[in-house]
């Protein structure tokens, strides 16, 4: 495993100190798979266990894309708040699933500690939702339904596109969550807001899905 990854040198937008960070070469990302919440499956090493970085020195903490975004307002934040009651930790080289989700849950930490984005809420939930699914762990329905309350919030509050996902993309994924938390009629209303919307049909992957999971979501409500 360990010749899939490479360590990069960056400067920690926090405490400004030379850190490195682990990730993998794109080579070696092999996906294998799917879920229908865009979990991806990968048949060699998993990118997304490296996402998270993790500054050793304060313990500043976020997903790879949005590491160096931080505001001097929020670098305060965090100096008075995380720094002091952080322990040195080196989270560089190999990765496991549970080294992973301690890297995740300090980005969680570190989001609910300065002022974010309902999308940053999400986009950390979700992937803690799907590491305890790689472990079949029953808390990864605990942290769809944090991440589902947020793509909420980013509906009604955020101007979108966030990034890449589009308004379609965002009430599918409301869609989708709520099915696989068991929320079957309030599933098949998002799935059928989105499969009767004319301005939806400019997104054909989203509402081939849609299509797709609005029907599951209706057996599943029968059975």
């Amino acid at each position: 495993m360990e010749e899939a990854l490479y360590n990069k040198n960056v400067t920690c937008p926090v405490c400004e100190k030379k850190i490195e960070v682990t990730k993998v070469k794109s080579r070696s990302c092999i996906v294998s798979s799917r879920d229908t919440d865009f979990c991806v499956y990968y048949k060699t090493v998993n990118p997304m266990f490296y996402d998270a970085w993790v500054c050793e020195f304060c313990g500043y903490a976020a997903q790879s894309e949005r590491f160096e975004e931080i505001s001097s307002k929020n670098v305060e934040k965090i100096i008075k708040e995380i720094t002091p009651r952080w322990k040195k930790r080196d989270f560089t080289g190999v990765r496991d699933i549970e080294k992973a989700l301690e890297a995740f849950k300090l980005a969680l930490y570190n989001v609910q500690t300065i002022d974010s984005r309902p999308s940053d809420y999400a986009k950390v939930c979700l992937r803690i939702a799907w590491l305890y699914r790689i472990l079949k762990d029953e808390r990864e329905e605990k942290f769809l339904k944090h991440a589902l309350k947020f793509y909420y919030e980013i509906y009604e509050k955020e101007e979108l596109p966030v990034g890449k996902m589009d308004k379609f993309t965002c009430m599918y994924m409301i869609a989708e969550l709520n099915r696989r938390v068991g929320n079957y009629e309030e599933a098949i209303k998002w799935f059928s807001r989105l499969v009767s919307s004319q301005e939806a049909r400019e997104n054909k992957v989203i509402m081939e899905m849609a299509r797709e999971q609005y029907y599951i979501a209706k057996e599943q409500k029968e059975s």
